[in-house]
């Protein structure tokens, strides 16, 4: 589980192609490697992902074919950056929402304005994943937990503070480039409860 809240914004120093998926080794300070050990998981630009070993200043983890398929991991390349979140503690501070990694689909951004006081940021996504958007729910974009502003049938718009361009990926991002989309799981699962009575 995860919170939405980027700790680290990290860059990748290599990526391959292997029979199962990819092999990606992700760079990091050494303090911050240092408090992550084999097995545990890991949030990269909001896919949970399982470290598969450290060395001083990278560690390694493995995605599944299938799960690059349905997410942004396919067009990762060296130095691309990353958005990297360790598992939350049971004994930790809740500030984001509730985050479990687990990316619904790819959406598309279709809209970039950049201002001095936010940048205004406009994604579609595939399908009928639309139908979950609510305006001022929650939603994690790249791992990022952001506060939908408004909803246009499948697209919806955010606003993004400085702090969060900052501290994550966001200002790297163009129109056209892809984003791993994690609808908040409570609205989820109440429309789906809802829609079978």
């Amino acid at each position: 589980m995860f919170t939405g809240l980027i700790e680290k914004l990290c860059v990748i120093n290599s990526v391959s192609k292997t029979q199962s998926g990819y092999d990606i080794f992700v760079g990091a300070d050494k303090e911050f490697v240092s408090t992550i050990k084999k097995g545990d998981s890991i949030s990269i630009d909001g896919c949970c992902l399982t470290c598969e070993e450290t060395e001083k200043d990278s560690f390694k983890v493995h995605a599944l074919k299938e799960s690059a398929d349905k997410t942004i991991i396919q067009y990762y390349r060296k130095s691309s950056k990353v958005n990297v979140e360790r598992a939350m503690r049971a004994d930790g501070r809740f500030g984001g929402h509730f985050v479990s990694g687990h990316v619904d689909c790819a959406g598309r951004v279709e809209h970039i304005r950049k201002k001095s006081h936010k940048t205004d940021l406009r994604i579609s996504l595939p399908g009928k994943i639309g139908k979950y958007l609510v305006e001022n729910d929650s939603i994690s974009v790249n791992g990022i937990s952001l506060t939908i502003k408004s909803v246009y049938g499948n697209e919806f718009t955010l606003d993004i503070i400085p702090e969060t361009k900052r501290a994550t990926s966001v200002d790297e991002l163009k129109i056209g480039d892809f984003v791993n989309i994690e609808i908040n799981h409570i609205t989820k699962s109440i429309y789906e409860f809802s829609s079978r009575r």
